[in-house]
């Protein structure tokens, strides 16, 4: 008895550490930069929304301007994926074009949003946002990606 005891605790720790190592699988951390847009278009159809934002971003990229396309993938329309593109000219005229793409949920009147871009400058970031529909903004922490 004393044996399957033993048995059934080391399969029980066994299991706890297969199951709780998925919970800490992703994780960002290191060097960060804020992100903030303010939203100049919003444009609805029957699968989602089309999007445009732009904002000053530090970390060299001046002048940035976004476009999404935010589609539904649930019934009550709370969320989805997304695909987009950026353009960014910093101070010296340096052009930066990019691909946008990732999830998005819904809820109220705030949409969070987790993105991983790609630049032609070799840039990529991942960065998780809240779009406040209401205010008409986006605010990002972005994670260059080494």
């Amino acid at each position: 008895m004393n044996k399957i005891l033993k048995n059934t605790a080391l399969i029980l720790a066994m299991l706890v550490t297969v199951l709780a190592a998925p919970l800490h699988a992703f994780e960002v951390s290191g060097e960060s930069f804020d992100a903030d847009f303010n939203i100049t278009s919003w444009t609805s159809n029957v699968d989602g929304i089309a999007l445009t934002a732009e904002g000053e971003v530090g970390e060299g990229y001046g002048k940035v301007y976004l476009s999404y396309d935010f589609v539904s993938s649930s019934a009550d329309k709370n969320q989805g994926d997304f695909s987009g593109d950026v353009r960014t000219i910093n101070n010296d005229g340096v052009l930066v074009a990019g691909t946008l793409q990732g999830i998005w949920k819904r809820n109220g009147k705030i949409v969070t949003i987790y993105t991983l871009d790609q630049f032609s400058n070799g840039d990529m970031i991942y960065a998780k946002g809240e779009v406040d529909l209401v205010k008409g903004t986006m605010s990002f922490i972005a994670y260059p990606i080494e």
